[in-house]
């Protein structure tokens, strides 16, 4: 398990639709967290990360705060690692 300390930079709905293949999908909650990388110089740097999440309910009253929540990741092909909220978890105050 992985744990992912951030800001709340933005929380949204991603419109369902139609694939390329006409196989219809629902929309998506989303919410984007801002933190610190450390690079292997000692520096660091910003970056964005995209979470799907059940619900905006937790989340709405988060944004612009610094908060922790539990992940997983994976890696569908070289070069793209996908980030997601484990089953359960709750976002938290850090």
């Amino acid at each position: 398990m992985f744990k992912i300390i951030g800001q709340v930079v933005n929380v949204f709905t991603q419109d369902g639709g139609t694939d390329k293949e006409g196989k219809e999908y629902n929309e998506s909650y989303k919410v984007q967290l801002m933190g610190e990388m450390p690079l292997p110089n000692g520096d660091s740097k910003m970056d964005l990360v995209d979470l799907k999440v059940d619900s905006l309910t937790d989340w709405n009253e988060l944004q612009g705060k610094r908060v922790s929540i539990d992940i997983g990741e994976f890696a569908p092909q070289k070069g793209k690692i996908i980030h997601y909220v484990r089953k359960g978890a709750r976002p938290e105050i850090a």
